[in-house]
């Protein structure tokens, strides 16, 4: 074999290897997806999908993914409550909810809210069927044995593979935006954070952090925010949110 022979074999041979590594970690890399490559925003939309995260879905939902003690959860829940009640839904009146106060002794503590009775609430908005989902997956009050792993249990448990997917990468894995950490460990006691998905046929979007900032509802009771809402229809925070939610959810429907 000439020597020319055997250097083009050996480089062959080298390409070929080469090839070989090249494929296998790419494939690693596509099975063994790090969310820490990801960062989120908080208290924004952020679009995490230009295709439905639900295998044959028609519907738009959205997901109102919270804890029974949560003032970010509190504060946003009147959001729904005045999407649910400007299409359909008469709260105030009937048992679909119940009033909250956030949690003692945490950040924006005593924020009035609501707790949704129901596990869905079906509206039709604009020709669409919108499926508003609420999910808690604490109790009222988070402690130090609290775990992250007990709330993806219970939100596995309770949302679709797609779903759960996104919203585990999005508060355990990417890092947030400005910060070193993930949304999950932010407050005094590492947990699930809320955050709110639409998911639609068009796409999703996903909303980490208050809807409404809960400081603008602090100092007042569950049932004066209703009476507020009630003679004020245009009252800013709410409405500003409200109108958020209408926005995304035509983008995916």
């Amino acid at each position: 074999m000439s020597h020319k022979e055997y250097y083009n074999k050996k480089l062959l041979a080298f390409f070929v290897a080469f090839f070989i590594v090249i494929t296998f970690l790419a494939i690693y890399g596509a099975e063994h997806y790090d969310g820490h490559d990801e960062t989120v925003e908080l208290e924004q939309y952020c679009k995490v999908s230009d295709n439905d995260l639900v295998k044959d879905n028609s519907s738009t939902c959205v997901y109102f993914i919270t804890w029974n003690g949560s003032p970010t959860g509190d504060a946003g829940s009147w959001a729904l409550y005045e999407f649910l009640n400007e299409h359909g839904y008469n709260l105030d009146k009937n048992d679909y909810i119940h009033t909250s106060e956030s949690m003692k002794n945490f950040e924006y503590n005593d924020t009035p809210g609501i707790i949704f009775n129901n596990s869905t609430y079906t509206v039709d908005y604009g020709g669409h069927t919108v499926i508003i989902k609420p999910v808690y997956l604490y109790g009222e009050n988070l402690t130090n044995n609290t775990t992250i792993s007990y709330g993806l249990q219970k939100l596995k448990d309770s949302v679709p593979s797609g779903i759960y997917n996104d919203v585990r990468i999005y508060t355990t894995e990417a890092i947030v935006d400005g910060l070193s950490i993930p949304s999950d460990n932010i407050s005094t006691y590492p947990h699930i954070n809320s955050v709110t998905l639409i998911n639609g046929p068009a796409g999703a979007y996903i909303f980490n952090g208050y809807l409404i900032e809960p400081s603008i509802l602090g100092n007042t009771t569950p049932d004066k925010v209703i009476t507020h809402l009630q003679d004020n229809p245009s009252y800013d925070p709410v409405k500003t949110s409200v109108e958020g939610l209408e926005t995304y959810i035509k983008d995916v429907s």
